[in-house]
């Protein structure tokens, strides 16, 4: 027969294993968010998107360096855990499905929110996807000012011990540029690789008659 100690043992840990899942699901749910405000949407003349200017390992990387092509520009980090992985698998799943000729026209940018993030641990974490993606960061205020221009945000997480004190909420869509520079399309995070490819193929066609 189970005694009352025994008993409350039981709740006591199961309590806690639901408490650690709540935990985890809504640190998901925050950091996937497609609706997180951003404090300024838009540049200065109130128009998503843009020029911007940051560092890779490599030297300086501009959104103009890829005129031409489309680009899709993402906000991540490396320790991100939750989030970006998924980001970065559903680009690399995307890119892999398609024609050479049509990935040799695309060029991924993906933007660290977290200065600390180095230039040499950045450029692997990005390669590790796909040859087209560069990890590109810089200081706080020139990340602020991206993310700013392309009504984009993120925050440092409040979760203490969420992935491991380097955890920030952001935006998890994936911004498309056309090939004249363009923001044109914010997919959200849920997108599966058969619709972005679909839509990258129609800027793709746009882009031929431009």
């Amino acid at each position: 027969m189970e005694t009352t100690h025994n008993y409350s043992k039981r709740i006591t840990y199961a309590a806690m294993v639901i408490g650690a899942a709540i935990v985890v699901i809504l640190s998901y749910v925050l950091l996937t968010s497609d609706d997180l405000p951003s404090r300024n949407v838009g540049g200065e003349d109130g128009v998503l998107g843009g020029e911007f200017t940051l560092n890779s390992l490599h030297g300086d990387v501009s959104l103009s360096d890829y005129r031409g092509k489309l680009v899709i520009v993402y906000f991540g980090f490396i320790q991100c855990s939750q989030v970006c992985p998924v980001s970065m698998r559903t680009i690399q799943r995307t890119l892999e499905s398609m024609e050479p000729q049509e990935v040799d026209n695309i060029q991924v940018i993906l933007v660290s929110v977290d200065a600390d993030d180095t230039y040499e641990a950045l450029d692997a974490y990005a390669k590790k996807y796909h040859p087209n993606v560069v990890g590109v960061t810089g200081t706080l205020d020139q990340i602020r000012d991206v993310i700013d221009e392309y009504g984009s945000y993120y925050a440092p997480n409040d979760l203490e011990e969420f992935d491991k004190g380097r955890a920030f909420r952001h935006s998890s869509r994936y911004y498309l540029v056309n090939q004249k520079g363009e923001l044109v399309d914010a997919m959200r995070h849920s997108s599966t690789p058969n619709e972005i490819r679909a839509r990258l193929r129609e800027l793709i066609k746009e882009g031929e008659s431009l």
